[in-house]
C-alpha cells in the first residue's frame, strides 16, 4: 500500500528535524554522555523529565525585554528629538539593568552555572535512552535553553547582536523583499473611537463566553500596542493607544484566538512542554498564526503588515548603521514617533547606538506570517493548535501519544466545520 502524501511529507520533515538536532548536539558534544548503552525510558520518567525541563525553562526564559529595554528611555528620547529639531545628529546613550537576577553580564554568576550544570545533566540522562519522539523534543528544548542563556547574558554587550541573530535567525531575501514592496503602498489611517473601559468590557465578555480567566489591564508603553502574558493571565494594552473597532477585533483575534488558545490547549496535554513552548521558533509560528486569523476573519491587516514590514526594514538597516542613521531612513515610511519606536525596537539591547548592530527578534513576525501561508498550502491550521510549537516542530509534536484534541479553535475554523456538517 502506498504511503499517503500527507504522512510521507510529515515523515520527511521528521527526518530533517532529527538531523538538525543531531547536528546541534555535535556542536555541543561536551554536554553529551558518550556512553553507548541505551535503554527504554518509561512513561513516568518522561513526566519527571518534562517537569524538570519546564521548571528550568521558567527560570531561563525570563522576559528578555525586561533587560533589553533601556532604563533611561524617556530621558534619551527627549534628548534625541531635541537634537533632531535642531537638525543635529545624535545617538542615544542607553543604560540597561546593571545586573540580571539570573546572570552577570561579563562573568558567569552562580545561578548561570547552576542552570547550565542541571541542563547538562538532563541532556546526559536523555542520551542514555533510546531515540524516540519525546526524547528528540526534550533534547531540542534543552539545546535551545543553552542558546537562550547566552543571549540574555549578552544584553548590552558587543556579543548581543551576534547572539540575537544566532537565536532568532537572520532576515531572508523573501521576507525583506516583501517588506520593501509592502511599504511602498499607501494606507488609510484607522478611525480611533473606542475608550479603554468600553474595549475592556467587550474583551471580558468574549473571554467569559469561552470560560477563560484573563484580566485586561493597561500598562506603560514598551513598543507594543497589545500583548498577552500567558503566565500571569493578563491581556496588556498600552496606555497611549487609542482603539478603533478594527484594532479591537484585531486584538481579540490576535492575542486571544492566536496566543491564548494555543497555550490553553497545550496546558491540557499530558506534557507541560506543550504549554511552555517546544522550541525558540515557537514565537515565529505563533505570530504568523495570529495574523492569518485576522486575515481569515476579514479584518484589515494592512496596518499590521505595515508595522511588521517596518520592523524587518529597521533591523536590516540597523545591522549596518547607527541609531540615528536607521531613524533617518525609517522616516521615509513612517511618522517621526513611529520611526523612533521601530528604530528603538531594532537597536535595544545592543552595545553602542552609534555603531552597527540589531536585535533581530522582530523579524520573526513577518517571517512567521509568510511561513504559515506556505504551511497552509499543504496542511491544516488545526494541526498547530495542540499546543505551542513551531511549524518545524509539528511533525514531532503530532507523533506524541496521548494528545488531547484542541478545545479552543479560532471562530472561523469552527464555522468551517459547521458548514461541512
Amino acid at each position: 500500500m502506498d504511503t499517503p502524501p500527507c504522512r510521507k511529507n510529515r515523515a520527511d520533515k521528521q527526518r530533517k528535524l532529527k538531523n538538525s538536532i543531531q547536528i546541534k548536539k555535535q556542536t555541543n558534544i561536551n554536554f553529551i554522555n558518550t556512553s553507548t548503552s541505551v535503554r527504554t525510558m518509561p512513561f513516568e520518567d518522561y513526566i519527571s523529565l518534562d517537569q524538570k525541563v519546564c521548571q528550568l525553562a521558567s527560570g531561563i526564559e525570563t522576559n528578555l525585554l525586561t533587560y533589553a529595554n533601556p532604563q533611561n528611555l524617556e530621558e534619551e528620547k527627549k534628548k534625541f528629538f531635541e537634537k533632531i529639531s535642531k537638525k543635529e545628529e545624535y545617538n542615544p546613550v542607553f543604560t540597561y539593568a546593571p545586573r540580571n537576577p539570573l546572570y552577570s553580564y561579563f562573568t558567569m554568576s552562580h545561578s548561570f552555572n547552576t542552570y547550565k550544570s542541571e541542563l547538562k545533566e538532563l541532556l546526559n540522562e536523555i542520551s542514555t535512552y533510546e531515540e524516540n519522539t519525546l526524547a528528540l523534543i526534550f533534547e531540542k528544548k534543552i539545546l535551545d535553553l543553552f542558546d537562550r542563556m547566552e543571549l540574555i547574558r549578552s544584553v548590552g554587550t558587543q556579543n548581543f547582536s551576534g547572539n540575537s541573530e544566532s537565536y532568532y535567525g537572520s532576515i531572508d531575501h523573501r521576507t525583506l523583499k516583501f517588506a520593501k514592496e509592502f511599504l511602498k503602498k499607501q494606507f488609510e489611517p484607522e478611525k480611533e473611537e473606542i475608550r479603554f473601559e468600553d474595549a475592556k468590557k467587550i474583551i471580558q465578555t468574549f473571554l467569559r463566553k469561552r470560560k477563560l480567566s484573563y484580566k485586561v489591564v493597561q500598562r506603560e508603553s514598551t513598543g507594543s500596542k497589545f500583548a498577552v502574558n500567558i503566565r500571569t493571565k493578563e491581556i496588556l494594552i498600552s496606555k497611549n493607544v487609542l482603539l478603533s473597532t478594527t484594532s479591537l477585533k484585531r486584538l481579540i483575534a490576535h492575542e486571544i484566538e492566536g496566543h491564548i488558545y494555543r497555550y490553553e490547549n497545550g496546558a491540557k496535554q499530558p506534557y507541560l512542554i506543550f504549554a511552555r513552548g517546544l522550541s525558540k521558533e515557537t514565537i515565529e509560528t505563533e505570530e504568523g498564526i495570529a495574523v492569518i486569523i485576522e486575515q481569515e476573519q476579514g479584518i484589515n491587516i494592512d496596518s499590521q503588515l505595515k508595522e511588521y514590514s517596518g520592523r524587518v526594514l529597521a533591523i536590516e538597516i540597523a545591522t549596518k548603521k547607527s541609531f540615528y542613521q536607521t531613524f533617518q531612513e525609517m522616516r521615509n515610511y513612517f511618522s517621526d514617533e513611529e520611526a523612533f519606536n521601530l528604530t528603538l525596537r531594532a537597536k535595544r539591547g545592543t552595545w553602542k547606538q552609534d555603531q552597527e548592530g540589531a536585535f533581530t527578534k522582530d523579524a520573526s513576525y513577518l517571517k512567521g506570517y509568510l511561513a504559515i501561508q506556505e504551511f497552509l498550502k499543504k496542511q491544516k491550521l488545526e494541526e498547530l493548535y495542540y499546543g505551542r510549537y513551531s511549524i518545524n516542530d509539528t511533525p514531532l509534536a503530532l507523533e506524541v501519544d496521548g494528545l488531547v484534541k484542541p478545545t479552543y479553535l479560532p471562530d472561523f475554523l469552527k464555522n468551517v466545520e459547521k458548514v461541512k456538517k
